[in-house]
């Protein structure tokens, strides 16, 4: 899948400061794989890894829960890495900015927890053997990334998206590598009072960097506008949907 990280980088940059206030959806989908860190990993040797940390929503949940505790984190973006790392007091040199799909990982975890990150990977069966390659034999990959009903309504008012895969096609990129303990999807559903409240909620986000331009025209957010309401509006407000995925993956024994 073709997907251009840059561009990506580039939303995130720009709304990094919105972000934790209108990321309503996110903050639901870290409490929820914080509940199932709680279930399947109570207690947890380090080092652990967070892969794609942002303003560090998932990063508190870790620091939360696991004591003493050697983290590392990466994100796309390095000042999200620097940012996170300053809050939560983790040592810069335990910072990995970049793709988590090209950088060097530095040691074996452990822990490797994502929370909606894994979606916008180009090559997730390469991704996730490379990650299970970095686990500790008795390791674990925790993580949240969407299903294909994610951003539906933007998805088929724009004709662009993300190519968002199955809970099925993710557990078959999974299983080479790891036993699947836990799958769970939802749909989560925020409303908004108008077409152009939801385009402002992603721009705020950054989550849609695929379908939302930066430079729309006029008559584009008019035919934008016009369309989400002839199709989705309901009695008064506009849904976005959201879906989450949950994975609980333990290391393959070889």
């Amino acid at each position: 899948m073709n997907i251009d990280k840059e561009n990506i980088a580039r939303h995130f940059r720009r709304s990094y400061l919105t972000y934790e206030t209108h990321a309503l959806a996110q903050k639901h989908i870290n409490v929820r794989l914080g509940a199932l860190l709680d279930a399947y990993c109570p207690t947890m040797p380090t080092p652990i890894l967070e892969v794609g940390c942002g303003t560090g929503l998932m990063t508190a949940q870790l620091v939360a829960r696991y004591t003493p505790l050697v983290l590392w984190i990466n994100d796309l973006v390095n000042t999200s890495c620097t940012d996170v790392a300053t809050r939560y007091l983790v040592p810069f040199n335990h910072c990995l900015p970049g793709d988590i799909e090209t950088i060097e990982l530095p040691q074996e975890f452990h822990l490797i927890v994502s929370a909606s990150t894994f979606q916008w990977l180009a090559r997730p069966a390469e991704t996730f053997a490379s990650l299970a390659r970095h686990l500790h034999p008795e390791g674990w990959l925790v993580f949240s990334t969407f299903g294909e009903d994610n951003c539906k309504e933007v998805k088929k008012v724009t004709g662009k998206g993300l190519v968002y895969h199955t809970t099925e096609e993710t557990k078959a990129l999974l299983t080479p590598h790891f036993d699947i303990v836990h799958a769970e999807e939802e749909h989560y559903v925020l409303s908004f009072d108008t077409p152009m409240e939801v385009l402002r909620h992603l721009k705020l986000t950054g989550v849609n960097a695929v379908s939302v331009s930066e430079s729309w025209t006029r008559s584009c957010l008019s035919d934008f506008t016009e369309k989400y309401a002839l199709y989705f509006a309901d009695n008064g407000t506009c849904p976005l949907t959201y879906h989450p995925q949950y994975f609980v993956c333990r290391l393959r024994k070889t």
